[in-house]
Formats: C-alpha cells, sequence, structure tokens
C-alpha cells in the first residue's frame, strides 16, 4: 500500500472518529464512546501500526481538546490512551487472521462477537483503573454520565470504590465494543472493494 494512500486513510479515520463522538455521543447523547468505529477499519484494512496511529493520535487531540475547553491540565485524560492502545492490540490480536472471517458470515460474526469480547475486558480493567485513581486522587468521577451514575450506584450498594469503577465500566463498554468492532468491518468490507 502506498505510502500516501495509507496517510490520507489514517487521517481521515481519525477525522471521521471525531464526527462519530459527535454524532452518536455528544448530539444524540448515546451512552456510548464511538471512537473506535474507523480505527477498527483501519486496523483491518491496513494493519495494526496505522490503527495505532489513528487511535493514539485521537486520544492525545481528544485530551488537548478537554483541557482547551476546561481550562486545567489534568493527566488522566491523557491515560485514556492506554485503553485505545489496548483496545487496538486485543482486536489486532483476534484479527490478524483475517482470512478465517471469510469462511461463513457466522463465523465471522462470531469472530467480530469475539474481538469484540477480548477488547471490552481489556478496556473495562484499564478505563476502570483509571477512573479509579482518578477518583480517588482527584476525586473527579469519569465524565461521562451512564458510567459515573453506574458507579454511584455500585458504591451505594456498598461494593468497594475499585471494583465500583470497574463494573461500571462493563455495561458502557460491552455495547460501545460490539457496536464499534461490527460498523469497522462493515466500513473495512467496503473500503475493500472501493480503495
Amino acid at each position: 500500500m502506498r505510502a500516501i494512500k495509507l496517510t490520507v486513510i489514517c487521517v481521515l479515520a481519525l477525522a471521521l472518529n471525531f464526527l462519530s463522538v459527535f454524532v452518536f455521543y455528544d448530539t444524540l447523547r448515546l451512552p456510548l464512546f464511538m471512537d473506535t468505529i474507523f480505527t477498527l477499519a483501519v486496523l483491518f484494512y491496513a494493519g495494526l501500526l496505522p490503527a495505532l496511529f489513528v487511535q493514539i493520535s485521537y486520544n492525545i487531540i481528544n485530551s488537548f481538546i478537554w483541557m482547551f475547553k476546561t481550562g486545567s491540565f489534568d493527566i488522566f485524560m491523557m491515560m485514556y490512551t492506554i485503553c485505545g492502545i489496548l483496545i487496538v492490540f486485543s482486536s489486532w490480536f483476534v484479527a490478524r487472521r483475517k482470512d478465517e472471517f471469510e469462511i461463513s458470515p457466522l463465523i465471522t460474526l462470531l469472530y467480530l462477537f469475539l474481538i469484540a469480547m477480548i477488547s471490552s475486558a481489556c478496556s473495562v480493567l484499564a478505563g476502570g483503573i483509571i477512573d479509579y485513581f482518578h477518583l480517588r486522587y482527584r476525586n473527579i468521577p469519569d465524565m461521562m454520565s451512564p458510567i459515573k451514575k453506574f458507579t454511584d450506584a455500585f458504591l451505594r450498594q456498598r461494593f468497594s470504590l475499585f471494583l465500583s469503577c470497574i463494573l461500571a465500566q462493563v455495561p458502557v463498554s460491552f455495547a460501545d465494543r460490539l457496536i464499534a468492532t461490527i460498523a469497522g468491518w462493515g466500513i473495512y468490507k467496503i473500503m475493500k472493494r472501493t480503495l
């Protein structure tokens, strides 16, 4: 794949990740992140390194945007880059044998479900640990309202703060990972036919 074409694809994917978050989270107020759809499309299309570039760039730029909006520096915002990296690595680990995906539509769905499960587990653990330290040492809850509400609900049921922060990630993360993985695969199929 030519370097210029790959660069254009990565920059477009980065911009479309921001557009996806703007449409689904900011505008429609869906309680999902939706920031990895186009990263996963790049992963399926071009491999690990381009997808890492897209996701790391997204997380760093998004952190700076948040910092400029709030007027304060928060190192924990940058740490969510770890979630993005883990999502890309765990998805790549399963997806690196794309030819097996094509055996049948059912096999494809099972692989996509497996990617969603594994990447969700990584995201839940990393995001929960980051939220725990963010809440414990900065007294700042997760910025995403549904996760904050789940954390508060677990705390009211006398779960520990650490466990509450991790468990609160599960419903949002799993739904987000499943939708983003399937959407990323669909976009990859379109890219494969047209590019």
